[in-house]
């Protein structure tokens, strides 16, 4: 019964609220160049927990909190359950039809209408001593059961905090071995430029030049890979913060 009660609130929250559920959207990481990679700035942890509220999971768990802070405000009132009013109203017009004759006259026939109206008012009371005496139990048991979605709002936040610090902490990491290996690759392209020239002047064996490109493509590959982890960690970070991290 109470799941049907948990289905019902929510649908009707759901469509009396003004609020509006959209989609996350992730920034286009594609379009970045490599001079924009390296100015990427984290928003403020604080920004980011706020920001975590608007994530299905956490509006999941404060609609449930919802639902049970109007449940006890209907036990509360539920003890206008033990009266009742009623009441009726009712308005016509009525006939009368009827026929005269006598000895000395032919039968003729008469009909009159006259308008009616009445009403009536009542009240009654009906107290069931088991809801009269676990009235105050129910209101209590709804108290409980309020504060254990509120708890279990606290705790799915809590769990939303801990993996924006994870992906936080990985981010910011990753930013400085990005900005580490981008030296390197930069270092490693003057190098190998430097070589294309002796090779063309014959200071240098082809070996040597082959040494240098190696190196190159090491340094490459090794920012590339690093600038797709830290492209991973902002991409999770933006769904479950529900903040945007490139500034358009």
């Amino acid at each position: 019964m109470k799941q049907f009660i948990y289905l019902f609130s929510g649908l009707l929250l759901l469509f009396t609220s003004t609020t509006h559920v959209a989609a996350q959207e992730v920034s286009d990481y594609s379009q970045l160049s490599d001079a924009e990679y390296s100015k990427i700035d984290l928003p403020p942890l604080s920004v980011l927990f706020e920001n975590a509220k608007n994530s299905p999971a956490y509006e999941m768990a404060d609609v449930k909190a919802a639902i049970e802070r109007k449940l006890l405000q209907k036990e509360k009132w539920s003890f206008l359950g033990f009266f009742s009013l009623r009441g009726s109203y009712q308005y016509g017009m009525f006939g009368n039809e009827s026929t005269y004759t006598d000895v000395a006259l032919a039968p003729y026939l008469t009909y009159s209408t006259q308008a009616q109206n009445g009403y009536t008012v009542g009240a009654g009371v009906n107290i069931p001593l088991n809801d009269l005496f676990d009235l105050k139990g129910r209101v209590s048991r709804q108290k409980l059961t309020l504060r254990t979605a509120e708890l279990e709002r606290e705790v799915k936040y809590d769990e939303i905090k801990k993996n924006i610090i994870e992906m936080y902490a990985m981010a910011t990491a990753q930013m400085k071995v990005l900005k580490m290996r981008s030296e390197n690759l930069v270092l490693a392209n003057v190098q190998y430029e430097i070589s294309e020239k002796n090779f063309a002047n014959g200071t240098i064996e082809s070996s040597d030049l082959a040494v240098d490109k190696e190196r190159q493509s090491t340094a490459r590959e090794s920012y590339e890979n690093s600038k797709f982890e830290l492209t991973k960690s902002l991409m999770i970070l933006e769904i479950i913060s529900r903040t945007p991290i490139i500034r358009k």
